[in-house]
């Protein structure tokens, strides 16, 4: 008889009938202890398969190792071609109605015989235009000071505008347009130099460009407050952070922006200080949208909602990694659920609304007991145990929208121009971004012509 124990092997002893029970029991516990061993080295081996990407957390695409899976994007197909769709208003050029320059083709000799015909009478046939930009020169406008003598004596001079200050210097076109290619366009100082002198005939340099910039964001500065002061009444908002280099250390860009309005700051710090310096009584009357950064969520205000898009990218990460745990995907199906009910929402079902008190009914059976006894998922669960009721806020206003991808927007300009321009050498100069990228996202979301607003007085009002 051959025995399982290397015991009972060496020593040729036969088994007694306990000692096999006791030797089963044995192996019946290894098995259990790895077995459970397995799953923890299953559950680590998905971990590492399936790393946290742009998709299916809050990463940048930019800290992404491998480019994320295309079938991975929350946005689902929609079955249409690319391209314009049936009765899209197409666009096309128009001519003007009076050209700046016509050039004429007027046949000499005939094609055919080769007669001369440069006699007859030309008859038109057709017209096409090319648009074309002409060469641009700079326009010096010269202030020139005259004086009168008076009978009784007095020499009377005029005097020059206040603004000016030396004797050639740029004018607000130059200085608008500097700062627009800086930061709506995030172009670097010396190569907004190459443009003025090799498109606009400018000589520049980059300490001017520099102190045309601080002017135009003190200009905008009242309107930066003003901004301030929209953004702090609003009654439905977002907020959002992002990390920048200023002067070789980090620093953090703040967001709060709401539909019409994009408010920009800067400081060094990431902590409730910000915050408070510059809304200390947070929000009273308004819904505040994040991605549940502790700052926003202890901000205060009438209520938080969770962006949902962060959450359901998390989800996709935990449905890689659980495959077999259906509670993420059951989440995931109920926020989607949601977001296809506020999409069908009209004004009077925010009051009473039996659909969004059935996902209210769902949501509280999934939390009533946690997906899995430890873990990223545990942690995930708890989150959303402790903040329920910010889950499904944006069901009950209809001016609050389920993610906070517009702040995300507002504070992803940042980000934009670090990458293209490098980092912030000044806190000075990341101050005059945060005020002027104020002032121009907002023109952007009330429609307003960019470089034509600042020209003018800005006017903020509502439309």
């Amino acid at each position: 008889m051959y025995l399982l124990s290397s015991k009972y092997i060496l020593t040729f002893k036969k088994p007694t009938y306990r000692e096999l029970t006791g030797l089963v029991a044995s192996l019946i516990k290894k098995v259990d202890l790895l077995t459970a061993r397995v799953g923890e080295l299953e559950t680590e081996l998905a971990i590492y398969k399936n790393q946290k990407n742009s998709n299916n957390s809050s990463i940048p695409p930019s800290k992404d190792e491998n480019r994320a899976k295309k079938n991975q994007s929350l946005r689902e197909k929609s079955g249409k071609r690319s391209g314009g769709q049936p009765g899209h208003q197409g666009n096309t050029l128009s001519m003007a109605p009076v050209p700046g320059q016509v050039i004429r083709h007027i046949p000499g000799v005939c094609d055919g015989c080769g007669k001369d015909i440069s006699s007859i009478a030309p008859l038109f046939v057709g017209k096409r235009q090319v648009i074309e930009i002409p060469p641009i020169a700079p326009l010096y406008v010269q202030h020139e000071v005259y004086g009168r003598q008076c009978s009784c004596g007095k020499f009377c001079e005029g005097s020059f505008p206040g603004h000016l200050k030396a004797p050639v210097q740029y004018g607000d076109t130059v200085a608008n347009l500097v700062s627009y290619f800086s930061v709506r366009h995030y172009l670097p100082f010396q190569r907004s130099c190459e443009i003025f002198s090799h498109i606009f005939n400018i000589p520049i340099s980059e300490g001017s460009i520099a102190n045309l910039v601080q002017d135009t964001a003190d200009k905008l500065y009242p309107c930066y407050l003003h901004i301030k002061d929209q953004v702090e009444n609003s009654n439905a908002l977002g907020a959002d952070e992002t990390g920048a280099k200023i002067n070789g250390k980090k620093g953090w860009f703040w967001t709060w922006q709401d539909r019409l309005h994009t408010f920009i700051a800067v400081s060094m710090s990431r902590g409730e200080k910000v915050r408070e310096e510059y809304f200390l009584k947070g929000f009273p009357d308004a819904i505040l949208n994040s991605d549940a950064y502790p700052v926003h969520l202890s901000t205060p205000c009438k209520g938080h909602q969770l962006c949902i898009a962060h959450l359901l990218r998390e989800l996709n990460y935990f449905i890689e990694i659980y495959p077999c745990n259906q509670w993420p995907q059951k989440l995931k199906a109920l926020f989607k659920d949601a977001l296809g009910l506020k999409a069908n929402m009209a004004t009077q079902d925010y009051g009473h609304c039996p659909k969004r008190d059935k996902l209210s009914k769902t949501l509280n059976g999934l939390l009533k007991n946690p997906p899995a006894p430890k873990g990223k998922l545990l942690a995930f669960y708890k989150r959303m145990l402790k903040n329920q009721k910010s889950l499904f806020t944006f069901l009950y206003y209809p001016e609050v929208p389920p993610d906070n991808n517009a702040s995300e927007r507002g504070i992803r300009n940042v980000k934009v121009k670090q990458k293209v321009s490098g980092q912030f050498k000044s806190m000075a100069g990341a101050q005059n971004f945060a005020i002027i990228r104020s002032v121009i996202d907002t023109y952007i979301k009330k429609n307003l012509k960019i470089l034509e607003s600042l020209s003018k007085l800005p006017n903020l009002a509502p439309e």
